[in-house]
């Protein structure tokens, strides 16, 4: 990420981070966002204060009090809230003021129509003369009276600068000031306030002459790029009430080796050193312990790793603690249970363990704000409920707590009025049904319970939360029916119900007063939506999940009243009708659509917003629509599972950019692969499998940074493609079932990605490559990261253990090479056994020579490995029995021989079939015996050496052999394999030879040669 964008947690952030694809239609959560943040915002400037007003404004801790947006969040995570810290939590807001107005109290009166002195005014022209200042921000300052600048202040009395605020008010660096900055400010003796936060002075440390004004009571530095490590020195500015030097930008920050020069800082009130590296993280407790008049202090992102159960802290001054994006791995210390002032306790993001100490509920009945979220936290927490009834935000999320969700007596919350705004409990272990009263939780906006097992109707007293805007009970185990109470909350903007076992019937008076409702999910449900065709609903939706219900058979009418839909997953809804006529209007500011297994024809009109079509599994016909050629939006094709015939489109254009995804596999389309698929530069899904398609894969596809590519079972001729030659970002390659020709491209080795490849059932000949070594990413050290480009959706039919299955979300964690059917030669290449990752191996149906690898144990993670129909001789390798996950095993019609090896896992494999059309091999689970024969080790190794393309010796001896049985010569007597003057390892070599000649009676007696 550049310079200019904000951390996690900031305001803004580049829009292509945010573009996500190939969302499942079963969890919506992966594109989900919320509009609000439960944690603390990064500090941002105040207004510019209105002349006559005090020096410090108490707008200056205004961010306390805004929210933040935060990241997307992975598929298997619960997921994370939005929530607020509202205006009417005050207590935060009432000790924002109680700073600011003790420091006023020292502070002359400021006014801007007093005049200047005049070295402080040409000291701050020289600090001009150097800042670069592009968006115009100090045009105003000219003239002989520095005191009418814009964000400098002066005392009425002296005329001395006392407040120079140069904060960048911007989103980002657009207004922000550059440059450097001039020692010469160091004249500005009387100095109270300085303000320089959200710059950009990137290109210089912190400036030494700072510490030379001793009278700043005021000093923010934060996120204004400054590199290198904080002088101890600053520890001489003894009158700070205000310091923060906290980094809220995507690039490099200050460092603190200790922070030891903070225990000089008596007076000061306000600490934020948030996302700057404390280098000595495991002992900065003490020197904050003395801060006694310290109040806020905020250490998000400061690595700090342990909270010193040992060491007695006295907190008893602090209102507000952030230790949030921390690694504390450890309990919460005893020493908490001092905090008896704390209003706000942010402990969110760590590794704490252990069970949460209720004493900091207990003894701190001023506490409003607790997040805990994102630990590994335990405990019945919610037992008594009466320990959180003071709070305003609650946030456990993420955690292992447990019991029952909520507790009540006598079926009655136990809080009597609450005036809580925020319960975020999802993902964790809470049971138990829910309580039948939730009249007491008036102020309630925001409840999740979801990710839980709790058990239960929904009750019918949920419509008495009347300040409710967002429900999340997803992912427990509800049943029963949906209160229709529920359609009384005016306010609630999201309703999520989904993936419980509700198996109701929803009607108009479930939605009769939802007039803010703008995101549904009711999907993975049992519900049947039996809503009549001329109900108009009282909201404008924005978001709809309604996959899996039963909303057919006719599509539904109240969907043309919608005018601002920009998610619609309405797939195996039932749905037999036509789409309707009207329906593309009503999408026309639709960036999400799944309509799978619905509908019967194609929407062929121009949605210009469209990002993500999914109309898998449909009974779609005709041809592909060129109107999809016509969105620049589009980022996701799937018209997969159809019946779609003719060729595809070749009317794909450069300025659709944003096209990454395109599915259309199985169905019936033929011709060629239009080079027009060139111009999309970040496509990075092509499935085209089952199909008529053929002709030669396009050159210029090489050039694109393809991650899957699926084209199997097509007419597709030529070689094969020079994977790896351009682009080296493949993870998935199958060419099964196609007619290419030729050798395996070398080019293949530089895909280090590449964890499934399938070149099966075509025409190649030649031998494996040996760098096929090179696959790094199935080595066993690899860092395997199986959230790539393209996490989700991605599906590849693999024959696999006797079967063909689909992989699809799970294909991420599949690696397999498959190329059976084709007519390779040569040996198998022994560094493949170096890709100890691969769960599935085929080389069947070749020609393969030689002997199985020695060390084929390696492959630990094997579950099905196919040799069979080849002409592999010699010994099976003993490290074969080392396979202990494997369970699926072919190694019929070889030239193998000897005995099975035994091992505890392989004796499970039973099946003689395993071994069948190898007449040289004995042992379990085969009928035959093996002789009784014991090899040293050396006799065992030379009589490996004895194949056809390895051993003219050996050709000759086996020759001498056979003259000497035609002139009736006896050697060797099967009744007691007793041998007439041979050493044992020849003995063993005339015993495996003569079991090839029995086996192969009708080879001509001139070609009998050791095979």
């Amino acid at each position: 990420m550049g310079r200019g964008q904000r951390a996690a947690g900031s305001m803004w952030c580049d829009a292509s981070a945010r573009r996500s694809l190939a969302p499942e239609p079963a969890n919506p959560d992966f594109f989900r966002t919320r509009s609000r943040s439960l944690t603390a915002p990064p500090r941002q400037c105040p207004p510019p204060p209105r002349t006559g007003n005090p020096a410090l404004h108490w707008s200056s801790l205004r961010p306390l009090l805004k929210p933040l947006p935060i990241r997307p969040r992975l598929r298997s995570s619960p997921s994370l809230k939005t929530m607020a810290i509202y205006p009417k939590f005050v207590p935060s807001l009432l000790i924002a003021l109680f700073v600011i107005q003790s420091m006023k109290s020292t502070h002359s009166k400021v006014f801007t129509n007093v005049s200047c002195i005049g070295a402080e005014r040409e000291a701050l022209m020289k600090f001009k003369e150097d800042l670069t200042d592009l968006s115009g921000r100090q045009q105003s300052w000219i003239g002989e009276n520095c005191c009418k600048w814009k964000g400098v202040e002066c005392s009425e009395k002296t005329g001395h600068v006392l407040k120079l605020d140069l904060c960048n008010h911007c989103e980002g660096l657009e207004c922000s000031l550059g440059g450097k900055i001039h020692h010469a400010l160091h004249k500005l003796k009387d100095l109270k306030y300085l303000d320089l936060s959200f710059n950009n002075f990137s290109t210089q440390r912190i400036p030494n002459f700072l510490v030379s004004l001793q009278k700043l009571e005021y000093l923010n530095l934060s996120s204004v790029g400054f590199y290198g490590h904080v002088s101890n020195q600053l520890g001489n500015l003894s009158n700070l009430q205000y310091l923060d030097l906290s980094n809220l930008w995507w690039w490099p920050s200050i460092k603190i080796e200790n922070i030891r020069w903070l225990s000089t800082f008596s007076s000061l009130k306000y600490l934020d050193l948030s996302y700057v590296p404390l280098l000595n993280s495991k002992e900065w407790l003490s020197p904050i312990n003395m801060l006694s008049s310290i109040e806020f202090l905020m250490l998000r992102g400061c690595n700090l790793e342990d909270l010193s159960p040992s060491l007695h802290v006295n907190f008893t001054s602090l209102k507000f603690l952030d230790l949030r994006h921390n690694s504390i791995n450890s309990s919460i210390p005893p020493w908490f249970q001092n905090m008896s002032n704390i209003e706000h306790l942010d402990l969110s993001f760590n590794n704490l363990i252990g069970i949460f100490p209720t004493f900091i509920l207990e003894n701190s009945r001023r506490l409003r704000f607790l997040d805990v979220s994102k630990n590994r936290l335990e405990g019945e927490l919610l037992k008594n409920m009466s320990n959180v009834c003071n709070l305003q935000i609650l946030n456990l999320r993420s955690n292992k707590f447990s019991g029952k969700i909520l507790g009540t007596k006598d079926d009655d919350l136990i809080c009597g009025r609450s005036y809580m705004k925020t319960i975020d409990v999802s993902g964790n272990n809470f049971s138990g049904h829910l309580p039948n009263q939730f009249g007491n939780f008036k102020d309630l906006e925001f409840l999740d319970l979801s990710w839980n097992s709790i058990l239960g109707p929904i009750p019918t007293t949920v419509g008495k939360l009347s300040s409710l805007k967002e429900l999340y009970l997803s992912s427990n185990k509800l049943s029963g029916n949906i209160p229709e109470s529920i359609g009384q909350l005016s306010n609630l903007e999201v309703m999520d119900i989904h993936d419980n076992q509700l198996d109701a019937i929803v009607n108009e008076l479930h939605f009769a007063n939802l007039t803010s409702l703008t995101k549904l999910y009711f999907h993975l449900n049992e519900l049947v939506i039996n809503i009549s065709e001329s109900w108009v609903p009282p909201f404008q939706i924005q978001v709809i999940f309604m996959s899996n219900c039963k909303v057919g058979p006719r599509f539904p009418t109240w969907l043309q009243t919608q005018r601002s839909i920009s998610i619609l997953y309405m797939s195996n809804a039932s749905i037999l009708d036509e789409v309707p006529y009207w329906l593309p209007e009503v999408l026309s500011n639709t960036k999400r659509l799944d309509l799978s297994g619905n509908i019967s024809r194609i929407i062929g009109k121009k949605m210009p917003l469209l990002r993500l079509v999914s109309l898998s599994g449909n009974n779609l016909d005709g041809g592909i629509p060129t109107s999809l050629c016509m969105s620049d939006e589009l980022s996701f094709i799937d018209l997969s599972k159809n019946k779609l015939s003719g060729r595809i489109p070749q009317c794909w254009r450069k300025s659709q950019a944003n096209l990454e995804w395109i599915s259309l596999g199985d169905n019936k389309l033929n011709g060629q692969i239009p080079d027009s698929l060139c111009h999309l530069k970040r496509l990075g899904v092509l499935s085209l499998r089952e199909n008529g398609l053929n002709g030669v894969f396009p050159k210029c596809l090489l050039k694109l940074d393809l991650v899957n590519l699926d084209l199997s079972d097509n007419q597709f001729t030529g070689r094969v493609p020079l994977f790896g030659q351009h682009a080296r970002s493949f993870r998935t390659i199958n060419l099964e079932r196609n007619h290419f020709t030729g050798n395996i491209p070398l080019q293949l080795c530089h895909l280090v990605n590449l964890q499934y490849l399938n070149l099966a059932h075509n025409n190649l000949f030649g031998g494996i490559p040996r760098c096929f070594n090179n696959f790094s990413h199935m080595w066993a050290n690899s860092t395997f990261t199986p959230y790539g480009r393209f996490p989700l959706g991605f599906s590849v039919m693999v024959k696999i253990k006797g079967m063909s299955l689909e992989f699809t979300t799970t294909l991420r964690y599949l690696f397999s090479i498959d190329l059976s059917s084709n007519a390779l030669d040569g040996q198998i290449p022994k560094g493949l056994t170096r890709l100890a990752r691969l769960q599935n191996l085929n080389l069947s149906q070749n020609k393969l020579i030689g002997e199985i690898p020695s060390d084929i144990g390696n492959l630990r993670d094997l579950e099905s490995l196919d040799l069979s129909n080849n002409k592999l001789s010699g010994e099976i390798p003993p490290s074969i029995s080392n396979l202990d996950s494997l369970s699926c095993l072919d190694l019929s019609f070889n030239n193998l021989f000897g005995p099975i090896p035994l091992g505890n896992h392989l004796s499970t494999l039973d099946d003689q079939f395993v071994y069948r059309g190898n007449d040289g091999l004995c042992g379990a689970p085969l009928l035959k015996v093996c002789p009784r024969y014991e090899l040293n080790d050396m006799e065992r190794r030379n009589s490996h050496n004895m194949s056809e393309d390895e051993s003219i010796e050996g050709e000759s001896f086996f020759k001498w052999i056979y003259s000497r049985l035609g002139m009736g010569f006896p050697i060797v007597d099967h009744e007691d394999n007793a041998m007439l003057g041979f050493n044992k390892a020849v003995q063993f070599a005339i015993h495996r030879s003569t079991q090839k000649i029995i086996f192969r009676p009708s080879m001509d007696m001139r070609e009998w040669s050791y095979p």
